[in-house]
């Protein structure tokens, strides 16, 4: 019954409509070859692209027979054809490799030229001309006394001062007293900085290797702490970026050191306070020094260098200021000029103005030119127009002084009419609340008076609940006392026929004793 596997013909997983298939292709053996895997994927290749449903049914992936969309089905089938190939390739490639041929090419080349195994593809020499960045075990010994350092001065915070010689500004000439926090702070930061270089030189080992290697991927440790295999141009990748992320911290951490050496030795924090033995000048120096040239020769050379570039300097400021000067005057006189010419052009259109008006004719000799009819027209209307202004103004201020009045007497009747009915509506309600008053009254009156009666109806319930109860108590005590006496009196009368059985038939027990003790005697 439960051996066999049944499939429906109908239904979401029946072999008619449904996920379950019947003509999918057998399961491949795990022992075929290469070549025949290709040729089961290709036929179910086939069959994906001549299914017409959404999903097929196949085991060609995985050996188990399983349901997939078509799409993804055909799309995973040739993927899988490309890893088939290329394997194959690989295994062609490994198979020639190991051929005894290939193994006699490869010990003739070797006896050729035996130079040629030490070749680094990385540099393109040979052999390899890679060398550490740094030494690895000097940078080991040095961070595990910046440790022991390190430790000790944690343990010791609570003091003012600590002595030191392992620090890096000890080892420079400086002083040997720190406090504790600036020597934590010293070591950590130096510690954080060898860290760093070993790590740089891990990287840059580790990239000259993966130039170096033809294989398809590299195991890379030196970036997260533990191996790691990848592809190698992803490897090359992201060792190339640590690697240059490294340098340039290095670099401007070196930069800014070196600036800050340079300010201290330029007294640009103060004047530095040397402990050094100074040396002393000696006669042995003085051939070296008039080779070198006197001060004074050096500074003759100097000072006529100075002098000539201040000379020429003088010369060039001279020359500028001639130059400004020579702009200011010219640009006042042409702005002069343009302010001339203004109102000159100015008094001209002026004086042209009143000729063409009239003015100052020979014939009457007056002063203003006369009047022409159009100008009189104009002064007319212009006269007119202020005329019609005025009286508009009058009238308007009529109609203002009248809208007022009429504004005046709506609002008073607005107000009056909002009086009243303030009023009236107050006049309601007081109606309404002496007419609210009057009706709780009157229904507390009502109220009162049904409670009354409701109240004296329930005292009469009660009273008569009280009374057929203690009826009903008086009847049931009377009749169980009727019934108890009736049960004792049925009791005692069966007790005492018992008593007299017992004792008749003890009576004849004796008598048949007596008997028997007669007859013996």
């Amino acid at each position: 019954m439960f051996g066999k596997k049944t499939i429906s013909t109908f239904g979401r997983r029946g072999m008619i409509g449904g996920f379950a298939k019947t003509n999918g292709a057998p399961p491949p053996a795990p022992s075929l070859s290469i070549d025949e895997k290709c040729k089961l994927v290709l036929t179910e290749m086939e069959r994906c692209a001549n299914w017409k449903h959404r999903h097929i049914e196949s085991s060609i992936l995985h050996n188990v027979p399983q349901v997939f969309v078509t799409a993804d089905l055909q799309r995973e089938l040739e993927l899988e054809l490309d890893r088939l190939l290329m394997e194959q390739l690989i295994q062609e490639e490994q198979r020639q490799i190991h051929s005894p041929s290939a193994e006699m090419i490869v010990r003739e080349s070797i006896e050729e030229e035996p130079e040629d195994l030490n070749y680094c593809m990385a540099c393109n020499s040979s052999p390899c001309e890679w060398r550490p960045s740094c030494d690895v075990d000097a940078l080991t010994k040095r961070k595990k006394l910046l440790y022991r350092e390190l430790t000790a001065a944690q343990k010791q915070q609570d003091c003012k001062m600590i002595r030191s010689a392992i620090a890096r500004s000890v080892l420079n000439g400086g002083d040997n007293q720190f406090r504790p926090v600036d020597l934590i702070k010293e070591l950590s930061i130096e510690i954080k900085e060898i860290d760093s270089s070993i790590k740089l030189c891990f990287i840059d080992e580790e990239l000259h290797q993966t130039y170096a290697t033809v294989s398809e991927s590299v195991t890379v440790q030196s970036i997260h702490g533990f191996p790691t295999t990848v592809k190698r141009d992803a490897a090359i990748q992201a060792l190339d970026f640590q690697h240059s992320r490294l340098i340039a911290k290095e670099l401007a951490a070196e930069t800014i050191e070196g600036i800050l050496d340079w300010m201290l030795e330029g007294w640009f924090f103060g004047e530095r306070d040397c402990v050094k033995d100074t040396i002393t000048i000696s006669d042995d120096d003085s051939p070296r020094f008039r080779e070198r040239g006197t001060l004074l020769s050096k500074a003759n050379r100097i000072q006529l260098s100075s002098n000539a570039d201040a000379l020429r300097a003088a010369n060039t400021k001279k020359d500028n200021d001639d130059d400004l000067k020579r702009f200011e005057t010219t640009m006042r006189y042409g702005i002069f000029y343009l302010t001339f010419m203004y109102f000159r052009a100015l008094h001209l259109v002026r004086r042209e103005k009143e000729t063409w008006r009239g003015a100052y004719d020979v014939v009457t000799m007056a002063k203003k030119a006369p009047l022409s009819a159009e100008r009189m027209k104009m002064i007319e209307e212009e006269r007119n127009i202020d005329f019609r202004k005025a009286r508009m103004e009058e009238a308007t201020e009529k109609a203002r002084r009248g809208e007022e009045k009429k504004r005046l007497r709506l609002e008073r009747e607005r107000l009056e009419k909002a009086r009243i009915s303030q009023r009236d509506n107050k006049r309601k309600q007081t109606a309404q609340r002496l007419a609210l008053c009057l009706q709780r009254v009157y229904r507390g009156h009502i109220g009162r008076k049904v409670a009354k009666v409701h109240y004296l109806q329930q005292d009469r319930a009660r009273s008569a609940n009280v009374l057929m109860n203690a009826c009903a108590t008086a009847i049931a005590r009377v009749w169980r006392g009727y019934c108890g006496r009736q049960d004792a009196k049925y009791l005692r009368k069966e007790m005492a026929e018992f008593l007299f059985a017992i004792r008749v038939e003890d009576a004849k027990d004796e008598e048949e004793e007596y008997l028997a003790m007669q007859r013996w005697f």
